[in-house]
Formats: structure tokens, sequence, C-alpha cells
């Protein structure tokens, strides 16, 4: 699965430009946050670990854009073990600018996240792959710089290892544009 996470990325640098009538309008960024885990039918005595993210989209327009992400997304622990999460996300883009500098954005994609689990029962590993979404505003700075503020969802669902949920991600990134 992370072959076709990373076939999809380097698609979105290699044909976005192509695609775009006007000038090209790549991003790349950094974020940082908390995310929230909750697992179906377990105790967690540590479930809001510190997460990041680093991703590369392009702007089709003003409106619409895509975008590819690394997520890891931090260790949760609980039953005696432990479960660090890490994936890749490909999301569509849809923005609505409020003014040159601010902007609103909702994001709809696909992730597909991996969780390594150690001590306890420890069994295989799970690996989710879903739907994901979210919300957020940009603030940009300059023409080139932006701050972003976003919530987003990441289900977790993987029926062989008895592993559901979700993870909420809070976080706060900086996006450059070139």
């Amino acid at each position: 699965m992370k072959k076709i996470a990373i076939a999809a990325l380097l698609s979105v640098v290699v044909v976005a430009p192509a695609v775009a009538a006007d000038e090209p309008h790549m991003y790349a960024g950094v974020r940082v946050g908390q995310a929230k885990t909750s697992i179906d039918n377990a105790t967690l005595s540590t479930a809001n670990p510190t997460a990041f993210g680093v991703f590369l989209g392009h702007t089709f327009s003003p409106n619409f854009g895509i975008e590819g992400e690394y997520l890891a997304l931090g260790e949760i622990k609980g039953g005696g073990g432990s479960a660090k999460s890490t994936g890749f996300s490909v999301s569509g883009v849809g923005s609505y600018p409020i003014n040159e500098q601010f902007s609103l954005f909702g994001k709809l994609g696909y992730a597909m996240i991996t969780s390594k689990f150690s001590g306890g029962a420890a069994g295989p590993n799970a690996k989710s792959n879903a739907v994901t979404y979210g919300l957020g505003a940009q603030y940009n700075v300059t023409p080139g710089v932006g701050i972003r503020l976003g919530w987003d969802r990441y289900k977790l669902d993987d029926s062989s290892q008895s592993f559901n949920g979700h993870v909420n991600l809070i976080s706060v990134g900086a996006v450059f544009k070139f």
C-alpha cells in the first residue's frame, strides 16, 4: 500500500502542473498537533500523542486542489502495550477564499494508516484503508507563505485485528507556495 501512496503523491507532482492552465500553484507544508485516538472496546492510558505531517499539493483553481501527505500519528498506550500509527493520505481540497489573505478549506480523501503494536498482547500490525476528511482555515502571511489551522479525522478499521476506532487530529502548520 505504501507503494500506491508514493505513486499517487508523485503523480500529483508530475501531472498536476501539466493539467493546470495557469501558472503552477504548487505548495509544500508541515504541521504538528495533537492526535486524539479513540479505539472501540479499549481502555487507553495515553490517547493524545503529538502528531505531525508533511504534505505536498497543487491548486488547480482558487477553489480546488489536491494534496498528498505523510502522517505520524504518535504512540498510544493501553492494556500493557502500545501502538504507533503512521500513514499516507491523498485528498481533494475545496477552498473558499474570504479575501487575499484568509481562506477556509475542506478536505476529503483516502488514507492508509498502519499501526505497529508492541508489548502486552502485541499481534501483527493493523492496516486501515478508509475515507478521511477535515476542515480548516489558512492565513497567508505573504503571497508565498501561509499558516494553517486544521482538524482532520482518520478512520482506524482493521477487522482482522479488532482494531477499530478513529483519530481526530487538530494541528497548526506552515504552507510554502512555489
